[in-house]
């Protein structure tokens, strides 16, 4: 199915209250993952159930908006090696900034909690 407007098959999702929150883009890969800082209250376990969830929730409405069945969504195999590198090199950028940010906010938070 085509699709007249990019941005009509992104997708977005929450989690957690909206605590965790996902973006897929036109292509069905996560662009932006968003963790509130409230988030980190949760466990490990629970936090990473949460972001899969986000995710999940976003590439389902990615799928909803542009009408597509999930077996005929474009593989990334389809968007040719150059492309697919870009991309992954673009997610680990965001994953690592992410998960800077996260452990920074975690520190911070263990030593105003060591402060008292």
């Amino acid at each position: 199915m085509a699709v007249s407007d990019e941005s009509d098959a992104r997708g977005t999702g929450e989690a957690a209250g909206g605590l965790v929150s996902a973006e897929v883009g036109a292509d069905g890969l996560l662009e932006r993952l968003r963790l509130n800082p409230r988030s980190l209250r949760l466990c490990l376990e629970e936090l990473a159930e949460e972001v899969v969830s986000a995710v999940r929730a976003a590439q389902q409405d990615r799928i909803g908006r542009i009408g597509e069945r999930p077996e005929e969504a474009v593989a990334p195999a389809d968007l040719g090696p150059e492309v697919l590198m870009r991309r992954l090199d673009e997610m680990e950028i965001h994953v690592v900034h992410d998960f800077d940010r996260l452990t920074a906010t975690l520190d911070e938070t263990l030593r105003r909690l060591e402060d008292r």
